[in-house]
């Protein structure tokens, strides 16, 4: 699973994508974006964050062009209860599926990724020896006394949660992991598009992030899956690919990941 991916979004980054993949961005959709981050920003959040969340938005590369999409893709709106499914992640084996190949507008694209945070059990960081007891506990310290200084700052009682009532080693933390060095990830994604209907509002597009399996030391701290990261000639390939069509994906850049405590 790749639940939280960092992803630049700044015009210099856009006109790298652009040069990168002889794309144009669509403008009309990053003004029309910025409108409604202005009248909905709790929804449609600053597009210039880096971290994303799935309902987030980032832009995407297809055949072509560069637009703003959701973090999850549009699952097809005649299965029973589309809203209850998972749709930010798609597991390569599983692309093939009629879940996946039944959603609206079904196409290939990709998103530069430059890091992407997960959780994982402090017991498996411990093992793994790269992270000491004690920058978890002093984390763990740190976020409990923000979290208590709010509550009472609204002028109500602190209780501490549940997870923060457990021993360390056995609660789970966030980690950042990025490649090593200043490389970013040519990461292929499944797009397809929102079957509108009355009173929607937002760009149409919504991607899902593809996944395998975990590299060694991914898997050394805890986390069995990665996002796909091609190299540049396989993400052009993907770009003409239909979703079945899976010979680029199998060309992944040679990445070492390291990784490190999120804040």
């Amino acid at each position: 699973m790749c639940y939280s991916p960092m992803i630049q979004k700044s015009q210099k980054s856009l006109k790298l994508l652009e040069a990168e993949f002889d794309a144009t961005s669509v403008r009309d959709s990053f003004a029309d974006y910025e409108r409604l981050h202005q009248e909905n920003p709790k929804k449609f959040v600053d597009f210039s964050r880096e971290q994303i969340f799935p309902g987030n938005f980032a832009p995407v590369v297809t055949a072509g062009h560069i637009e703003p999409m959701r973090y999850g893709a549009w699952p097809s709106p005649d299965i029973d209860h589309p809203e209850r499914y998972t749709t930010y992640n798609a597991r390569l084996e599983n692309i093939g599926s009629p879940f996946w190949l039944g959603c609206p507008g079904i196409a290939t694209g990709v998103v530069k990724v430059k890091a992407f945070h997960e959780w994982v059990q402090v017991a498996d960081l411990l093992k793994d020896g790269m992270v000491k007891l004690k920058e978890i506990e002093r984390l763990f310290a740190e976020k409990m006394a923000s979290r208590k200084k709010s509550v009472v700052e609204s002028g109500k009682k602190f209780r501490p949660s549940e997870s923060e009532k457990k021993p360390v080693a056995e609660r789970k933390v966030t980690i950042m992991i990025l490649p090593e060095g200043s490389s970013e990830l040519y990461v292929p994604v499944l797009v397809s598009r929102h079957a509108q209907d009355p009173g929607f509002k937002g760009p149409d597009g919504g991607f899902a992030i593809i996944t395998g399996p975990a590299p060694e030391e991914i898997l050394n701290a805890g986390h069995g899956r990665c996002p796909l990261h091609l190299t540049h000639s396989a993400a052009l390939d993907w770009l003409k690919a239909k979703p079945l069509e899976r010979d680029s994906l199998r060309r992944q850049e040679k990445i070492h990941f390291i990784y490190r405590l999120a804040n």
